[in-house]
C-alpha cells in the first residue's frame, strides 16, 4: 500500500517515505485532534533524530541529523556529511534504518497515547516563528527554513516578483 511512498513519494524526493505509513497508522487509532498532536510530535522528532539509529544490515553507516522531513534535504545532508553518494548502497542502508527508526518511534508514541502518558517533547525551532512572521500570509509550515535558506534572509526586490 505504501510502496509509492519510497523515494520521497514516487521518487519526487518530497516528504520522506517513512512518514506517510506512520501517519496513516496514527490516524487509524487516534482521535483526529489527538492524531494531529501525535503526528506533530513525530515530525518534530523526525527532524532532530540522527538517522539511521537502527542498522539493519551488516553494513554500518554513519548517522546524521538532517533537520528536515524532506527526502532530498535529508539525503543531501547525509551525503555531504558522510561522503557517500545518494545512489549508493550505503544510502539504501541509511533509509532502511530510518524506516525502522520511524516505526519504533511511532509505536512508542502510540503506546504512550494508549497509556495516557503521551507528552509533546519536540517543538519547531524558534527560527520558524521568525520566518513565518513574514511568510505566514502566503504559506504555512513548521520546517526549519534555515536548513536550506541560509541567513541572513531579508526581504529583497525578488519578493516583489512573487507577491
Amino acid at each position: 500500500m505504501f510502496w509509492t511512498a519510497r523515494g520521497g513519494v514516487a521518487g519526487w524526493s518530497s516528504i520522506c517515505g517513512t512518514i506517510p505509513p506512520a501517519q496513516a497508522v496514527i490516524g487509524m487509532v487516534a482521535e483526529p485532534d489527538d492524531a494531529m498532536e501525535l503526528v506533530n510530535e513525530l515530525m518534530g522528532w523526525f527532524r532532530q533524530h540522527p538517522f539511521p539509529e537502527y542498522q539493519p544490515g551488516e553494513m554500518q553507516v554513519p548517522s546524521v541529523v538532517s533537520d528536515s522531513s524532506l527526502c532530498h534535504v535529508q539525503v543531501t545532508n547525509w551525503a555531504h556529511e558522510t561522503g557517500f553518494e545518494s545512489g549508493s548502497s550505503e544510502r539504501g542502508e541509511r533509509c532502511a534504518g530510518a524506516s525502522a527508526d520511524v516505526a519504533r518511534y511511532t509505536a512508542k508514541i502510540l503506546n504512550d497515547y494508549a497509556d495516557g502518558v503521551f507528552e509533546i517533547t519536540h517543538e519547531p525551532d524558534e527560527v520558524v516563528g521568525e520566518c513565518m512572521a513574514c511568510h505566514s500570509e502566503l504559506t504555512r509550515g513548521k520546517e526549519n527554513c534555515t536548513t536550506c535558506h541560509k541567513p541572513p534572509i531579508e526581504p529583497t526586490d525578488i519578493h516583489d516578483d512573487f507577491y
